[in-house]
């Protein structure tokens, strides 16, 4: 059965069959329930190909993620999907792995699969390449991460609200000797995390000593060889806050590999709430982003430019923090570690 064979027999024109298959919020509810109802029990499948070469775009969506394997990802790509789905389109899920090579290979690879939209979380190195996919009208939203590019729709955390709570908490339980494990100052995920910290620090009048700041690249391996750096220190720090989930599994490797007891010797806070993190012993504090909901907000951007929108939109959403069983009043007092005068004002360098 034809669209235009579908439409005679419901009694509605052939354009508004097309909306109700490929574009359902444009079209009535009543309506679409019908043409969706009389499409399914005739077995009508629309020609994705004959399509694709009509309007020269796809029936799906791109998404880049930075890292797989990150759980934060994996619920932004189930949120995305439930919003893509009911829509009738498909989503095209590429990993860049913090790579920038092969991030412009994903968005170059997206781009021949003619798709409608590309969300992405960008490594910042690619500004050139998305300025021609925007310049070829394909629509574009930042998951996450803020490309550079201006006037593009974004859906972001307030990375540096998440961690002054972070260190908020921790000072309001006695802490003074405060370290992080931060992310790469490329990004801005990485950038605002360490400034939050640092800001944090600032207010509460507590000096930073240079070898309480490590930068990395948001992996474990090399978040573990900084917690170990940390700790072997003369004089370690009390409290520790780790900018994403991958970096903490690699601190608490290090921090088990030395017997440290959590919390009664260092409470740790860590940017993320992931499935594991409330079931270790003990569960662990947390800035919890919304993930489902930064997902969710994205996949209706793209849509709405898909749909014709030209405004862009940036959100920008609220991290909370979750207490656990991680954080706690230190031992004993605490002083400061001896200081060079420099690390109060630059601690990274």
């Amino acid at each position: 059965m034809t669209i235009k064979e579908l439409a005679s027999q419901l009694g509605v024109s052939t354009a508004t069959v097309s909306r109700a298959l490929s574009q359902p919020e444009l079209v009535a509810p009543e309506t679409r329930s019908r043409v969706l109802a009389a499409a399914k029990a005739c077995g009508y499948q629309p020609d994705a190909i004959a399509r694709s070469l009509r309007t020269g775009r796809t029936q799906s969506i791109g998404l880049i993620v930075s890292d797989i394997t990150n759980p934060f990802y994996a619920t932004v790509v189930r949120a995305i999907e439930n919003v893509a789905r009911p829509r009738g389109y498909s989503v095209i899920i590429c990993n860049a792995d913090e790579n920038p090579q092969r991030e412009e290979e994903a968005l170059a690879l997206l781009a021949s699969k003619q798709v409608a939209g590309i969300i992405h979380a960008s490594t910042g190195a690619n500004l050139r390449a998305l300025e021609a996919l925007r310049a070829r009208g394909i629509p574009l939203v930042d998951l996450d991460r803020a490309s550079g590019l201006s006037g593009v729709d974004a859906v972001l955390v307030d990375n540096a609200l998440g961690a002054r709570l972070a260190v908020g908490h921790l000072i309001s339980l006695g802490h003074r000797r405060i370290a992080t494990i931060a992310g790469p100052q490329t990004l801005t995920t990485g950038r605002e995390r360490l400034d939050g910290f640092l800001a944090a620090m600032r207010s509460a009048g507590l000096p930073v000593p240079p070898e309480f700041v490590h930068t990395c690249d948001f992996q474990a391996e090399s978040a573990e060889l900084a917690a170990a750096e940390m700790l072997s220190l003369p004089h370690p720090p009390s409290a520790l806050f780790v900018a994403n989930n991958a970096m903490m599994a690699g601190a608490f490797a290090a921090i088990r590999e030395r017997g440290v007891r959590v919390p009664e010797e260092l409470s740790t806070v860590s940017f993320d709430d992931v499935q594991w993190a409330k079931y270790i012993e003990p569960p662990l504090t947390v800035i919890a982003q919304p993930a489902e909901i930064i997902g969710a907000m994205a996949a209706e951007l793209v849509f709405r430019r898909i749909g014709g929108e030209k405004r862009p939109a940036r959100r920008v959403l609220d991290p909370v923090l979750i207490v656990r069983g991680s954080t706690a009043a230190p031992a004993r007092a605490q002083k400061p570690a001896p200081l060079r005068p420099a690390s109060m004002t630059n601690p990274l360098g």
